[in-house]
């Protein structure tokens, strides 16, 4: 893929207390990150989403909290297809396939693109990146190999497709720690501390949360990239053999510099 050179020539900085949420969905994880007291700037393509969003944190975004950007982040520049899912939002995609994978027919809309260098460039590097959008992941994990300066820790949904890639494009872009955790238990997570969700209630993980990130990760199940990968092969038998009883949910993977 082309860049546009100023993006190029333009380096970014790094900044700890941002982060990127690329694959915004209803805002369940840029809900948490908020309420850690971080800054956000968050990504996503499907419209209405994005209207709802809007008016959830309407507070945030006038404060300057949070940046939510009604875009794809893809390979391709300028005006994309994406396509909304007909009853799952969390499954729509700018890859057709992937929205109609499980026979239904999805809706195409037009939307603009961005890409991470683009992001870096204009909003700087965050702490954290999280990256869950639909089988473009890969696309993003290429571009963060480019990356002069890259985010402390970042995760990956784990592609039904491309996890081999996005692992590999981890490795080559200097991450040398890993952990694998199962978005399934995330509800049945207890968060410590204070968190609350800005009305003084308790902050709770939903279904579409993503859960702990960078240094509230448990320390001591931070893996080698070797135990990882083997780790992650006997989940994807388990998955092949049983998918109902032993290999349950679905993975991300987090790394860290």
């Amino acid at each position: 893929m082309r860049f546009r050179e100023k993006e190029l020539n333009k380096k970014p900085s790094y900044t700890d207390d941002l982060i990127f949420d690329l694959g915004f969905h209803n805002g369940d994880d840029a809900a948490f990150y908020l309420a850690k007291g971080f800054r956000v700037v968050a990504v996503e393509a499907n419209p209405e989403l994005v209207e709802a969003g809007l008016r959830r944190f309407d507070s945030d975004i006038r404060a300057g909290r949070l940046i939510l950007l009604n875009k794809a982040v893809c390979e391709a520049s300028g005006k994309v297809d994406f396509f909304v899912h007909a009853t799952k939002s969390d499954w729509s995609s700018c890859l057709l396939n992937m929205a109609e994978s499980d026979g239904s027919s999805a809706t195409r809309v037009k939307v603009d693109s961005t890409d991470l260098h683009e992001l870096f460039s204009e909003y700087g590097v965050p702490y954290y990146l999280k990256v869950d959008i639909e089988g473009c992941d890969l696309f993003v994990a290429k571009q963060l190999s480019e990356c002069e300066i890259k985010p402390k820790f970042v995760s990956f949904e784990t592609s039904r497709r491309d996890y081999a890639g996005i692992f590999s494009y981890l490795y080559v872009s200097g991450y040398s720690r890993f952990q694998l955790v199962n978005q399934a238990n995330n509800p049945k997570r207890i968060i410590p501390g204070n968190v609350t969700d800005g009305k003084g209630n308790k902050f709770t993980f939903s279904e579409f949360s993503s859960g702990f990130f960078g240094e509230d990760l448990p320390e001591e199940k931070w893996l080698t990239f070797d135990e990882m990968i083997t780790r992650y092969v006997k989940y994807k038998e388990l998955k092949q053999i049983d998918n109902v009883e032993l290999g349950l949910g679905w993975l991300d993977v987090h790394a860290k510099l």
